[in-house]
């Protein structure tokens, strides 16, 4: 099967699959890549780094394998798009050294594409792997192309350089949604506890520069502050009638925005609490 009619194929699993159907089609299609050589001809291949490949796949199927895979499919998608860029000279096609990086090259990219294809992951990475597997398909068939151009000792190849581009383009969109759903599961986690060190650097910095250490100013400003710490410090999801996810989400958020101001950031928390659990 042509690896065009696969990338086809692949928007409508996307798109109308189930997120397993659609991981164990892309892991079918990937272990199907085969390298395709003279007989007679070797190439020397890094066996650490293809061991190390397939150990760091044992037993791991969390968001750390999907973004260490898909660094290695972007890696591997750059240089063979890179290698194809290369033959503008004239003479690189048929020459043994070129032969071998994309041989190397090829080995290397079905080792990555397969273990993405064994990956599992949950919604909130469903965009980021679906990405991934639209570059997969399309570095899968630009490598297809340009192994049966060397087989047949034919250059006529050029839709594999527009392939290879447009996979390094999804498998960077693919990087970016990962890192999008870092965030987020990040601002859904419990927000560390507020150092008194800091926090008290954090007073002196806002009340001083309003009113000057020392005066009566600043110290009511600095009992309003200290106030408003322990407001936010007593406040629980429980408490609140919040789920925690959406508790933390909330904290983190007014955190960030009013790190210098522990008034405002405990109104934010109570405006925006309050702001979510009227939509409930």
């Amino acid at each position: 099967m042509k690896w065009s009619t696969l990338a086809i194929g692949l928007a409508f699993t996307v798109a109308l699959a189930a997120p397993v159907i659609a991981q164990q089609s892309l892991g079918d299609v990937a272990g199907s890549i085969k390298l395709k050589r003279p007989e007679g001809e070797s190439v020397v291949i890094d066996g650490d780094s293809v061991a190390q490949s397939r150990r760091r796949t044992t037993g791991r199927t969390d968001v750390d394998l999907l973004r260490d895979v898909v660094g290695d499919c972007l890696a591997e998608t750059t240089a063979l798009r890179d290698l194809v860029e290369e033959t503008r000279d004239g003479t690189s096609f048929y020459r043994d050294p070129w032969r071998n990086r994309v041989e190397e090259v090829g080995f290397l990219l079905d080792g990555a594409l397969e273990e993405l294809g064994l990956i599992r992951v949950d919604a909130r990475y469903q965009e980021a792997y679906d990405l991934a597997g639209r570059g997969a398909f399309m570095a899968g068939d630009a490598l297809e192309i340009l192994q049966s151009a060397i087989a047949e000792d034919r250059p006529v190849f050029s839709e594999s350089k527009n392939l290879s581009r447009e996979a390094v383009r999804f498998f960077e969109e693919a990087q970016s949604a990962i890192r999008a759903a870092l965030r987020a599961d990040a601002a859904e986690k419990d927000a560390p506890s507020i150092d008194p060190v800091e926090a008290n650097r954090v007073m002196t910095a806002l009340c001083g520069g309003q009113n000057g250490v020392g005066s009566s100013g600043f110290d009511i400003c600095v009992a309003e502050q200290r106030a408003a710490v322990d407001a936010m410090t007593g406040r629980f999801p429980l408490e609140v009638g919040l789920d925690a996810a959406v508790f933390n989400v909330i904290r983190h958020n007014c955190r960030f925005e009013w790190s210098d101001n522990f008034v405002k950031q405990d109104r934010c928390e109570r405006n925006r609490i309050a702001a979510k659990k009227a939509r409930q």
